[in-house]
């Protein structure tokens, strides 16, 4: 047997003997209300839970292998989604001067919110009543205070659900309610019968119009690439960008890229003047001033109309709004589009 497999073990067992020593039924799983925290000391930052946008509870200890190596994973998703309302608390019932020894040699390496758990009161409202005997787990937390998650932060499926989460996009209650409905959109859409269709997508949609907002891109694709009605498509989509906009910019992002990229489109079946009217109404209702992404939806739109030095201009303002650490991603695509104007000039 491997080390590693051997530390991983002892992990589960240690936690498991030491955070249940009896029985409990399970009164706590993804969909249900976040409990409290109860904790005897912040070693490092604090959580104001009316402050939180989205919050993960992650149980951890300082002679874990796998938790030690969750740490450098935690920074980073910290550092992303830190500015966009995410907390990420540690916390460990282990005595304070070891914690403490131990967040201090990390330093910024371990930069996330470290609590110290008050006589297990906390493990037990979260790990025990979710039956939960492993750590490292992690619960994340959206924005009504509900679980979306429990389990390792080590997978995949944490971080592709946490970035679902930080999206606002993301509840598993509402799409499993919502899945016989869609489904039986999709199945009227193969019969083209048109009308049941876009009947059950719009009941799938009243909802949740931000959970389910991708199902107007497919009520879109419908009538424009099954029901060959590119008129009702067009009018379908102003609607998007007159009603949608203003609450849900993030969409108009996805219809204009639909409508300028999509492989599926013919070149007949594209409307440009909608797809850029789209990007721009994105980028007016920005919850963020000069938000780069939605700067870079303009200039993606603007490239593949042809627009090449509207696209340099866009990508440019998109690149110095960037965060540091996201500028190198800008540069290269500007740089893509500076060398496409280069050829076209030199041809």
């Amino acid at each position: 047997m491997r080390l590693s497999t051997i530390y991983i073990f002892v992990c589960l067992i240690i936690f498991t003997v030491t955070g249940f020593s009896h029985a409990q039924r399970t009164t706590l799983g993804v969909g249900s209300t976040a409990p409290g925290m109860d904790i005897a000391h912040w070693l490092k930052g604090e959580f104001n839970k009316a402050e939180s946008e989205v919050y993960v509870v992650e149980f951890w200890a300082t002679w874990c292998p796998p938790c030690r190596k969750s740490i450098p994973h935690l920074t980073a998703l910290q550092e992303e989604f830190g500015p966009a309302g995410l907390t990420i608390i540690g916390v460990t019932d282990e005595d304070e001067d070891v914690v403490e020894l131990f967040v201090n040699r990390m330093g910024s390496k371990m930069d996330y919110t470290i609590a110290i758990d008050n006589r297990k009161k906390t493990s037990n409202a979260w790990m025990r009543a979710a039956k939960k005997g492993g750590i490292p787990t992690a619960f994340i937390v959206d924005r009504s205070g509900t679980i979306q998650y429990i389990g390792s932060p080590l997978v995949e499926e944490f971080e592709s659900t946490l970035a679902k989460v930080m999206s606002g996009r993301y509840d598993l209650t509402k799409q499993l309610a919502a899945a016989s409905v869609i489904a039986s959109a999709k199945r009227s859409s193969a019969g083209q019968s048109w009308s049941a269709a876009m009947k059950s997508y719009n009941e799938a949609i009243a909802m949740d119009k931000i959970v389910f907002a991708k199902l107007y891109i497919d009520q879109f694709k419908m009538l424009l690439l099954e029901k060959r009605d590119t008129d009702a498509a067009y009018a379908f989509a102003s609607k998007i960008i007159t009603t949608r906009g203003e609450e849900d910019p993030e969409l108009l992002t996805w219809l204009a890229d639909v409508i300028a990229v999509d492989s599926e489109l013919q070149q007949s079946q594209r409307r440009m003047n909608t797809a850029i009217l789209a990007a721009e109404t994105a980028l007016k209702h920005a919850r963020i001033p000069n938000d780069p992404l939605y700067l870079s939806a303009i200039a993606r739109i603007k490239f593949h109309n042809g627009d090449v030095g509207d696209a340099i201009d866009y990508q440019r303002r998109a690149y110095f709004a960037a965060r540091e650490n996201d500028k190198t991603a800008y540069k290269n695509v500007l740089d893509g589009y500076r060398r496409q104007k280069q050829r076209a000039d030199a041809a």
